[in-house]
Parts: C-alpha cells; structure tokens; sequence
C-alpha cells in the first residue's frame, strides 16, 4: 500500500468516527425529547450500547462520498486559481 492509500485511509476512518459520533449524539438528544426524565438512560450507558449497534464502519461510504466531495472542490479551485 501507498503512503497516500494509508492516509486517505486514516482520514476517512476518522471522517467515519466523526460521523458516527455526530449521529449518535442527534440520536439520543430525538430519544430523550420523546421520553421522560425516568425512561432516559445515561449518556454513557447509550454510548455503549449505540457503539456495539453500530460499528465505524457502517459509516464509512459517508466518510466516502464527503471526502470525494472535497476532493472535487480542491481540485476545481486548483484548476480554476492556477499558481504563479
């Protein structure tokens, strides 16, 4: 594997766990708009069970798609700002 293989890997697992994190967090804040104070369980307690029900991994086509997407944003800026 390439060097640039391993960092846009690491990029994208980091992009996927950002992704997950943000999702987990909208997730719980819908679940205890709709529960009361006594049904609402921890934060830490959801966490747990939200990251065994869902690996980094399911977000990774995500990670995906928003990366290409800045991909294409670079590389028309640099097409159309040509350098010195």
């Amino acid at each position: 594997m390439r060097t640039e293989d391993l960092i846009l890997a690491a990029q994208v697992r980091e992009l996927a766990a950002e992704l997950r994190h943000q999702h987990a967090y909208s997730t719980k804040k819908e679940m205890d708009a709709r529960l009361s104070p006594e049904q609402r369980e921890s934060l830490e307690d959801f966490m747990e069970k939200y990251r065994a029900a869902h690996p980094v991994t399911k977000f990774v086509p995500e990670a995906m798609q928003k990366l290409e997407k800045v991909s294409e944003v670079i590389q028309m800026y640099i097409r159309t700002h040509p350098q010195n």
